[in-house]
């Protein structure tokens, strides 16, 4: 059950992260930069990787290989994330208010 919940929500944050390339405008505007949008995808694509593995029934080795390249993944989406500055408070231009 845990691999198809990781299966489902990996899907769904690459799709967050398509509409965040895109420019999405719903999701768009809670990022600074679209290139947010590959934070997402690459930390969405480690919950896929793993929850694959364990619905494929990979043999305990092969899936330590993939369990790694998705925290891999994970990190980096993080650092992209963090670097493009999706975690801090965001400053609206206005009228000087």
């Amino acid at each position: 059950m845990s691999a198809w919940i990781m299966l489902g929500s990996g899907c769904f944050v690459v799709v967050l992260g398509v509409l965040t390339l895109t420019g999405s405008r719903a999701i768009a505007a809670s990022v600074r930069s679209p290139r947010a949008g590959w934070g997402r995808m690459a930390m969405g694509s480690a919950f896929v990787l793993d929850g694959g593995a364990k619905l494929l029934d990979l043999p305990s080795g092969a899936g330590m290989v993939v369990s790694t390249i998705a925290l891999g993944l994970v990190v980096l989406g993080a650092v992209l994330q963090f670097r493009t500055g999706v975690f801090a408070k965001a400053r609206h231009t206005g009228d000087g208010n």
